[in-house]
């Protein structure tokens, strides 16, 4: 069984480094013949071509523009299993229509479909029935605990991502935040602010809150999410509850328990079947729950260090790149036996 990867970008975008190249890695490791094609341009689509022949299974990670909707057919007419996978909405960002429509042909003309959420499961069985939910994993060997905030007198709440998705998600966290700075010496670190002014205005307005914004870091090296979060005590994932968020795979939740650090999260998306309220995370609603919850944790350092050790476990046991590997390999060899 050869399996080539043709991913939608490089190492420094979260959703092809996580689902594709650490995943390849990690096929390698079990003598899984593979090899990535990645990114877009003329030169990127003819070395695709090259490698088409020689490979079993074609695997488009987050790809449905109208020429990856052709190299996919072109893939079937040869003979080849092609599997498409995507872990965010279809229509992307603005839910284009348009993009929309393309991912739905590429759903159906694929030999097979791997989602990040259960929203996105729900979606793509409408045209395909070979469909298959694999939750965005974490590689446990770059997330291992390094905590050197013990001894500080102050608690801090972070939080990172894409600041140009997330900006009006983040604005959820302000008024609790105010509140919680006028009882608690705490600091807020916002990571991946990517120079969105509303960002800097709306958190540099506090008045009794250290804050540190940040508005990039390596991407593309392994160890660099895990290092700048691992002096959080509480990681925050806001989403309002659109349409657009409504496919979240709950990634940034993982990553937040992977290190061991208590979660706070909105209720959408993929976040309701990953965190178990109040055992290795909070669901959090509104406002209020937001301030009464954090309280809560700022004020009880053994229940943040249960509910921080609780998310671990459940990383290793279920969300690992370890088994979304193994997870994949019986569906890829169940497809290669349904040929048979």
């Amino acid at each position: 069984m050869k399996i080539l990867f043709f991913l939608r970008y490089s190492r420094d975008q979260a959703s092809s480094r996580v689902r594709g190249f650490y995943v390849v890695d990690m096929l390698r490791k079990n003598g899984i013949n593979c090899d990535i094609v990645y990114g877009y341009g003329i030169r990127q689509y003819l070395y695709f071509l090259l490698k088409l022949v020689g490979y079993d299974i074609i695997y488009f990670q987050k790809r449905y523009s109208k020429v990856d909707l052709g190299l996919n057919k072109l893939a079937r007419l040869m003979g080849k299993k092609t599997f498409f996978d995507i872990d965010d909405a279809p229509g992307g960002v603005s839910l284009n229509t348009k993009a929309e429509k393309c991912a739905i042909k590429m759903i159906e003309i694929s030999s097979a479909v791997v989602v990040g959420s259960h929203k996105l499961l729900g979606f793509a069985k409408k045209f395909n029935e070979r469909t298959f939910i694999l939750p965005t994993p974490i590689n446990l060997y770059y997330y291992q605990q390094k905590r050197n905030n013990e001894n500080l007198d102050y608690i801090t709440i972070g939080w990172i991502g894409n600041g140009i998705n997330y900006k009006n998600d983040l604005l959820v966290l302000i008024a609790p935040l105010e509140e919680l700075g006028e009882k608690y010496n705490i600091k807020v670190v916002i990571i991946g602010a990517l120079e969105q002014k509303e960002i800097y205005q709306n958190f540099g307005k506090f008045k009794n809150i250290a804050v540190e914004i940040i508005d990039s870091i390596n991407w593309a090296d392994p160890v660099a999410v895990p290092s700048a979060i691992a002096n959080f005590d509480i990681g925050v994932y806001p989403l309002l509850n659109n349409e657009y968020n409504q496919y979240k795979c709950g990634f940034k939740a993982l990553e937040y328990m992977a290190m061991e650090i208590p979660v706070f999260a909105s209720p959408v998306g993929e976040n309701k079947f990953i965190i178990r309220n109040g055992k290795d995370g909070f669901l959090v609603s509104d406002e209020h729950e937001w301030g009464k919850k954090i309280t809560y944790l700022i004020e009880n350092k053994d229940a943040r260090k249960k509910m921080g050790r609780q998310g671990r476990e459940k990383i290793e046991a279920n969300y690992s790149t370890k088994i979304y590997t193994k997870k994949l390999m019986k569906i890829f060899k169940g497809m290669m036996e349904a040929q048979k």
